[in-house]
């Protein structure tokens, strides 16, 4: 995090695989900030853009669970 006002920095996320890259690396990037504040503030969008993810990941899940049941309903 390059921003000093240690405010919420947009990243575009437009798919569920850059929500995935976006959580993946602000992870790594938790893990090696050294201030405090900027660790908070990392922490704060990480667990905002990791709850987007689930939300994300689950209605994958739904997808999933009902494509392979309208695909023997047509056989």
């Amino acid at each position: 995090m390059t921003d000093s006002t240690f405010g919420p920095y947009a990243v575009a996320q437009e798919s569920i695989i850059e929500y995935r890259y976006t959580v993946y690396f602000e992870g790594l990037a938790l893990w090696k900030e050294n201030d405090p504040r900027r660790r908070a503030t990392i922490a704060r969008q990480l667990a905002d853009w990791a709850a987007t993810l689930a939300e994300l990941e689950a209605e994958e899940s739904r997808k999933f669970t009902e494509q392979p049941a309208s695909t023997d309903e047509a056989a």
